[in-house]
């Protein structure tokens, strides 16, 4: 069993980390929690039954000497957390992104291979059953040549983007900061070598003044094919799809549902027939999908991103399984990701 220590106690740990680890109190035990507000820290670890509460990660280092820290701060100071927990001896996951700039990245993973320890970032979109599946295929050629893929991440204007207070406003490109991440380590899960990153934006909302847009659009050209992202802010709907295109087949997985339609539409047969056989073999997938969705909930077979990060992740420190986001797909993923901002504040300064 290994024990556990989570710095940081904002929603995603109250919400998200906390019950996760307490529900896998076979292999985990939560020996302590941190945070620097002191009415905050005491309260959640009265509220979940935490048996210790901190308000120096130091301290907590110290007294506790955890096998895990879970680092859940605000990125500007995930480098501080990171190192000093990396240095007592611990392996480390933080929630992303890895850090606010490359050079902490660097600063992190250098300590992990000093100390010997394993650092690895959530990236918790990779995790979803069906995007782990249509990965891992693809890696193996299971569906000919990768070519390229798509992404659209709507988050929906009446969510965290319409409250100018928001801790997200204050990252580096605000919103884009928040679900950028996202559709970058998607990309660079299936990319290879990002050589070129084009930008464009809009901005419909302009009374929004706290937004750099609300429709952000971005292309990651690689040597082996191109990522199309959509970033949506300005609707008031929310979605999240990857299309990846192979040379034998086409595929969508929703993130949202956790399925996964294989296209079925050659060019060879684009007569009526044979596009209602591949429409209805579409519908086909997509309701087989939430039906077996249903019974994986049913039966404590948990779809969440989160979850399934956390599991692999006690796996991967246990030397049992492999990990897709080490702490240097964390790094890739921010240097790319400032490429994005840094031409997205260029554009700014045009609207």
């Amino acid at each position: 069993m290994f024990t556990v220590a989570v710095v940081g106690c904002g929603q995603i740990a109250t919400h998200k980390y906390i019950p996760i680890l307490q529900k896998l109190g076979s292999r985990v035990k939560v020996v302590g929690v941190c945070d620097l507000n002191e009415d905050i820290v005491n309260q959640v670890a009265q509220r979940l039954g935490l048996p210790k509460a901190y308000t120096s990660v130091s301290d907590l280092l110290a007294e506790q000497h955890p096998d895990i820290v879970i680092v859940l701060t605000p990125p500007r100071v995930h480098a501080d957390v990171v190192t000093a927990a990396l240095a007592c001896g611990a392996h480390v996951l933080v929630e992303k992104p890895m850090a606010a700039n490359v050079a902490d990245c660097d600063k992190m993973n250098a300590a992990a291979t000093q100390h010997n320890r394993k650092l690895c970032v959530m990236h918790s979109q990779l995790f979803h059953p069906p995007l782990d599946q249509v990965r891992r295929e693809v890696m193996k050629g299971q569906y000919g040549r990768f070519l390229g893929m798509r992404i659209f991440l709507g988050v929906g204007r009446y969510n965290w983007v319409a409250e100018r207070d928001h801790w997200a406003h204050r990252l580096r490109g605000g919103v884009v900061g928040e679900a950028g991440p996202h559709a970058v380590y998607l990309s660079l899960a299936f990319l290879e070598n990002v050589r070129e990153v084009q930008v464009r934006m809009a901005k419909h909302y302009p009374e929004n003044t706290w937004l750099i847009g609300d429709d952000i659009r971005f292309d990651l050209i690689a040597d082996n094919g191109i990522s199309s992202v959509v970033l949506d802010f300005g609707s008031n709907q929310t979605t999240a799809e990857v299309d990846v295109i192979c040379s034998e087949q086409l595929l969508r997985v929703d993130l949202q549902s956790r399925t996964v339609v294989k296209h079925s539409r050659p060019c060879t047969d684009l007569s009526a027939s044979g596009i209602s056989k591949s429409v209805l073999g579409e519908a086909y997938q997509r309701v087989g999908g939430l039906a077996g969705n249903a019974l994986r909930y049913y039966s404590s077979r948990k779809l969440d991103g989160h979850y399934a990060g956390m599991v692999q992740f006690l796996d991967y420190v246990a030397g049992e399984s492999d990990f897709p986001s080490t702490g240097e797909n964390g790094r890739q993923t921010v240097a790319v990701l400032d490429q994005v901002v840094e031409q997205l504040e260029e554009l700014r300064t045009h609207l």
